[in-house]
């Protein structure tokens, strides 16, 4: 077969076959005195080897050491010893990008929390994490064990949406954290406020099974006891978590106001 239809053949250019001959990748069977070069079944079969093995990201140096060796058995072991490795490799790649797109995710939703003000303080919890393992596209939450918490509050602390997660639940609370910050201009007490104090605590509830007891503990876990220090959950400093405070302290009064009302 001659250059031109094997380029035509496999879809790639006379100036590649070229390049590869110059590196010594793949030689022309045959090159005639007017510089005609020819390939036979054999050159085709390694040009097919080199095009599978640059479709799955190998480099054509890699290529090249690849078919350094001519026994047949021991070329098999080689090339499944490299595809084992590319795997990895690949596992390692996607495991990076995975981490990267949590990480993209953060900074989005502290945006949106914040503002870009505290992009610093983000970075510093982003370096934190650079250590912990990503698991299902997440840094899962640490709690400590001085917290004597059960086997079931565990299991529901690990189940909350995670800031950083595609999890819509997360959206959820952003958009109400959002509309939140909006208010805090305004009193806790207003209608809207009271509106929107209702609607978080409802839905707070259902991500903790119901459980008062946990939420309220969780709660006072996540509030910054001293002003500058660095919040638990990003996007939650003091300022705003004493203003959500008052609206659910605020909320829970007047419901229980008003059921004793109704007895």
């Amino acid at each position: 077969m001659l250059i031109g239809e094997l380029a035509q053949k496999t879809n790639i250019s006379k100036r590649t076959l070229h390049y590869y001959e110059q590196i010594e990748l793949l030689h022309p069977t045959r090159i005639l005195e007017n510089k005609y070069r020819y390939y036979d079944e054999h050159a085709i079969l390694r040009l097919q080897k080199i095009l599978l093995l640059k479709s799955i990201g190998f480099t054509l140096e890699q290529i090249k050491e690849l078919f350094q060796n001519k026994n047949n058995m021991k070329e098999n072991e080689d090339w499944v010893t490299s595809l084992n490795e590319q795997i990895e490799l690949i596992e390692r790649k996607k495991q990076e990008l995975s981490r990267k797109q949590y990480y993209l995710r953060s900074t989005i939703h502290s945006i949106q929390l914040k503002g870009t003000n505290d992009l610093e303080d983000l970075l510093q919890v982003i370096s934190k994490m650079e250590d912990r393992p990503l698991q299902e596209g997440i840094i899962q939450s640490e709690f400590s064990d001085d917290l004597q918490l059960t086997s079931r509050e565990k299991d529901i602390l690990h189940r909350l949406p995670v800031l950083g997660s595609n999890d819509p639940r997360t959206e959820e609370l952003i958009t109400i954290f959002q509309h939140i910050r909006g208010l805090m201009s305004s009193s806790p007490y207003s209608p809207e406020a009271q509106m929107v104090a209702g609607h978080l605590y409802e839905k707070a509830l259902a991500l903790f099974d119901q459980d008062e007891s946990l939420l309220d503990k969780y709660w006072e876990l996540i509030i910054p006891k001293e002003d500058g220090v660095e919040p638990v959950v990003m996007g939650m400093d003091k300022e705003f978590m004493s203003y959500v405070n008052e609206m659910i302290d605020y909320f829970l009064k007047q419901r229980e106001d008003n059921g004793h009302a109704g007895t």
